[in-house]
C-alpha cells in the first residue's frame, strides 16, 4: 500500500446505447490498491516492529541472564561451558511445552491487557524503556532484572496509554517479587546445611559431578518457566490472535533460543566472571546448594504466575549459602 493517497469507492460505468443497440462497457483497469481515506497503517508494520523488539529482547535476556545463570556451574570447573550453554538454550527453546505459560500471561494479558486497538505500540514503548535501563547495566557488567524491568514499563506503559491495569495482580507480582530474594537467600542457607549433613557427605564422596550437572538443568527449566517468558510474551503479542493463555509455537521458540543464544556468545564470558566470587568463594557445595534452592523458588513464583528475578534469585541464593558456611 502506498501511505499518503487514498481513494474513493469507484462506480461502474453504465453501459452505453448506439441506435438502440448495447455497448459493452469498457474493461476494468487494475490499479494499486490503495487504503479508504482515514484509514489507519497496516497491523503488519506494528507486528514487524514486535518481532523486532521480541528478538533484540531474547539477545540482550542472553547477554543479561546467561552468564550469571550459569557462573555458578563453571566456576567450579564441574560442568564445561558449552554444555552450560547448550542446555539453557535448550531449555529455553522447549522449556514452554513442559512447564506451561503461566508468567508469560501475566506479562502479556493480566497486568495489561494488549488484546486492543494501539496495544501493540504501548508494548513497544516498554520493551523500549527495559532495554534501555538494562543496556547500560549490562556494560557495566552488572547483573540486573529485565524480567522486572519489562514488568514495571509494561505497567508504566499501560497506565500512559489509559488501558485498564489489574492492580490486584500488579500487587500480587511486587508481593512475590519482594519476598523472593529473602525466601531464597533462607532456601540457601538451608539446602547447604541440608547438605552438611549424611547426604551431602554422600553426594563429595560419589556424584558432585552429577549433581552440579542437574543443579544446572533444574535451573534452567525454572529460567525458562519463568525468566524466559518474558521473551514468550513479547513474541506472542505480535503473532498470536489470543493471549489468555499465552499459546507456545514451535517456531518461534526456535527463533528465540538463537537469538538467545547469540546473546550468551557475547555475555557469557565478560558476566560469568564477575559473579559469585565477589559474593563468597564458590565450592562445589555452594554451587549445588545454591542451584537447587534458587530453582525452587523460581518454580514456585512461576506456579503463581508471578515473574520474578532467576538471577537475582540465585545470587540470593549463593549469599545465603555463604551464611550457612
Amino acid at each position: 500500500m502506498l501511505y499518503g493517497l487514498c481513494h474513493l469507492p469507484a462506480r461502474r460505468p453504465a453501459a452505453l446505447t448506439t441506435a438502440g443497440t448495447p455497448v459493452p462497457p469498457p474493461p476494468t483497469r487494475r490499479w494499486i490498491s490503495l487504503p479508504p481515506c482515514g484509514a489507519a497503517p497496516p497491523v503488519s508494520v506494528e507486528r514487524g516492529l514486535l518481532l523486532a523488539a521480541a528478538s533484540a529482547f531474547a539477545v540482550v535476556s542472553g547477554v543479561n541472564d546467561g552468564g550469571t545463570l550459569i557462573a555458578l556451574s563453571i566456576r567450579t570447573y564441574a560442568v564445561d561451558l558449552r554444555v552450560a550453554v547448550g542446555v539453557l538454550v535448550a531449555a529455553v527453546a522447549v522449556g514452554p511445552f513442559l512447564v506451561g505459560t503461566a508468567v508469560a500471561t501475566t506479562l502479556a494479558h493480566r497486568l495489561v491487557s494488549f488484546e486492543r486497538s494501539g496495544g501493540g505500540s504501548a508494548l513497544l514503548v516498554a520493551v523500549a524503556a527495559s532495554l534501555a535501563v538494562v543496556f547500560a547495566l549490562s556494560r557495566l557488567g552488572t547483573p540486573t532484572s529485565l524480567t522486572l524491568a519489562l514488568t514495571g514499563a509494561i505497567v508504566g506503559a499501560g497506565l500512559g496509554a489509559g488501558f485498564p491495569v489489574s492492580w490486584g495482580v500488579v500487587g500480587m507480582v511486587l508481593a512475590i517479587g519482594l519476598a523472593a530474594p529473602l525466601v531464597s537467600i533462607v532456601a540457601g542457607f538451608a539446602a547447604l546445611r541440608l547438605l552438611g549433613g549424611p547426604p551431602g557427605r554422600f553426594i563429595a564422596r560419589r556424584s558432585a559431578r552429577i549433581a552440579q550437572h542437574a543443579g544446572l538443568v533444574a535451573q534452567s527449566l525454572a529460567y525458562s518457566a519463568n525468566d524466559a517468558q518474558k521473551m514468550v510474551a513479547v513474541m506472542a503479542i505480535a503473532v498470536a490472535p489470543r493471549l489468555d493463555p499465552v499459546p507456545v509455537r514451535a517456531v518461534t521458540q526456535a527463533a528465540l533460543a538463537a537469538f538467545f543464544a547469540i546473546g550468551m556468545l557475547f555475555g557469557v564470558r565478560r558476566i560469568a566472571g564477575q559473579v559469585g566470587e565477589r559474593l563468597i568463594r564458590i565450592r562445589p557445595s555452594n554451587a549445588i546448594a545454591t542451584a537447587f534452592s534458587s530453582s525452587a523458588v523460581v518454580f514456585a513464583s512461576a506456579a503463581l504466575g508471578a515473574p520474578i528475578s532467576s538471577t537475582q534469585s540465585a545470587t540470593m541464593a549463593l549469599l545465603g549459602t555463604g551464611m550457612g558456611g
